[in-house]
């Protein structure tokens, strides 16, 4: 029998769950506040299998207990339960370990039903699926790469009415995201249309973007259609939107805010109902503060930001990215060798993927091999992945310096304790889960003089909400 968790501060919900649960042969445990989860979670029980919780309860916030649930039972799936308001909330919890969300009120019972009876049944995520669905946009990961919980989540939100923007170093792929999310949305049978904003020169962006009349301006010798007309009922795509000029910025806005827009040189209000879909490379967060960007327009298209993670960050990646490339390019007539594949994998790229195409092009039309091995690598890449310059400061990465950290305190505390006898483990759960808010409320403290107090800005770069930042410096 499954054990199943139901945490609402809305008896109706919890009794419509304990219900729809029960019929499932399930055994279900209520919670109407993070009080009763809390001591619910220090009985000694048997382990949940799946537990739904509310984002939103009047003592406690959903994601602070999706932590305190996972970290007490590790193979429990968490959903969190949240209105459609707080969809940004709700992919933060996915990237904290949510397997998914529910949106309040629950009227699509069979959706509803389908997202719980496949984790009751393990068969949550179809891994293949997923795969097939996004190599067919060019994207190409391994099963362990951070890329699954970034493309998961664009799946989960390509079904939404949400603008998203979509974060990412120059070459790593923000546009076959963008045309990933469309071709999985609702409007996948209209068309997506892409400008970037910063190949086109300020006096021409706007005639692209809204289009112009007959005599609009010298050279135009005829009407012509912008992309808002042209992506009308599908997406328009927004590239390198941290270099669209002010006086861009400010239009964007209006057909943001209202659907309107007019044709150069036209006096007639056209309507257009378009989603956007915005990349940058740029930290728009620090343009604002530098007063490069609108704060405004960044709130209208940031509905949820997407953040796609460099190579470096996924060095798994690098060789089934390189030898899909091959295929697609060369037929299949040109793979890696082992050797070859690994020095790949050492080596940086700064420029991400689109410098790995291009490194891959080069040597083909070099060598023309059929094995593409070591020795047909460019000097250059081989000097810096085989040996690093060690004057230069070495990149610091805080998830290595985590895990390490964490690995050493496990280690050490079990080395010392030498028999059961000696723990309390009621009492070391709880300082441990002190230690969480120490730590979180010392990042907090020290960075906040990165931003200058700014408390906006500093929670969008740790990726928590003003209200998790409060409380986790105790703030009421």
């Amino acid at each position: 029998m499954k054990r199943v968790l139901v945490v609402d501060d809305e008896v109706e919900v919890t009794s419509f769950f304990q219900y729809f649960l029960e019929d499932k042969n399930c055994d279900v445990v209520v919670a109407n506040s993070g009080r009763e989860v809390e001591a619910f979670l220090l009985q000694q029980t048997p382990a949940l299998h799946l537990a739904l919780v509310d984002l939103k309860l009047p003592d406690a916030n959903g994601l602070d207990l999706l932590t305190k649930i996972k970290a007490k039972h590790p193979t429990c799936e968490v959903i969190i339960m949240t209105g459609y308001s707080t969809v940004k909330s709700a992919v933060l919890a996915i990237q904290a370990g949510a397997k998914d969300y529910l949106e309040k009120p629950f009227d699509d019972l069979d959706s509803l039903e389908k997202v719980i009876d496949s984790v009751l049944m393990n068969s949550f995520v179809n891994e293949e699926n997923l795969s097939v669905a996004t190599s067919e946009y060019g994207i190409v990961y391994s099963p362990s790469s951070p890329m699954q919980k970034v493309l998961y989540i664009a799946s989960k939100l390509a079904k939404k009415a949400i603008n998203i923007l979509i974060e990412g170093e120059t070459g790593t792929g923000k546009e076959l995201m963008a045309r990933f999310i469309h071709g999985s949305s609702l409007r996948s049978q209209y068309p997506i249309v892409s400008i970037n904003c910063g190949a086109i020169p300020e006096s021409l962006l706007e005639s692209e973007l809204f289009g112009h009349e007959k005599g609009a301006f010298s050279g135009a010798i005829k009407t012509r259609k912008g992309f808002f007309e042209l992506a009308n009922n599908g997406t328009l795509f927004l590239d390198e939107i941290g270099e669209a000029p002010m006086s861009i910025q400010v239009k964007l806005l209006r057909v943001l805010e209202t659907g309107e827009y007019m044709r150069v040189g036209s006096e007639e209000i056209r309507k257009s109902n378009v989603r956007f879909i915005s990349a940058t490379n740029r930290n728009l967060e620090s343009e604002v503060a530098n007063k490069r960007f609108r704060s405004d327009l960044l709130y209208r298209l940031e509905g949820v930001k997407l953040s796609i993670p460099p190579l470096r960050e996924r060095r798994e990646d690098i060789p089934l990215i390189a030898q899909s490339y091959l295929d697609k390019k060369f037929g299949g007539e040109c793979r890696l060798d082992d050797d070859s594949a690994q020095i790949l994998k050492m080596y940086d790229w700064p420029g991400n993927v689109r410098q790995l195409h291009n490194i891959l092009n080069q040597i083909h039309a070099i060598h023309d091999c059929k094995v593409l091995t070591a020795d047909h690598l460019p000097k250059d890449l081989l000097n810096k992945a085989l040996h690093p310059d060690q004057s230069s400061p070495i990149e610091f990465c805080a998830d290595d310096l985590i895990e390490q950290e964490a690995n050493q305190f496990v280690k050490r505390l079990v080395d010392h304790l030498n028999s059961v006898e000696q723990i309390d483990l009621k009492k070391l759960m709880k300082r441990i889960r002190q230690m969480e808010g120490e730590i979180g409320k010392k990042i907090i403290e020290k960075n906040l003089a990165e931003t200058q107090g700014n408390r906006r800005l500093l929670s969008q770069k740790l990726n928590i909400t003003p209200r998790m930042l409060r409380y986790i410096l105790n703030e009421k």
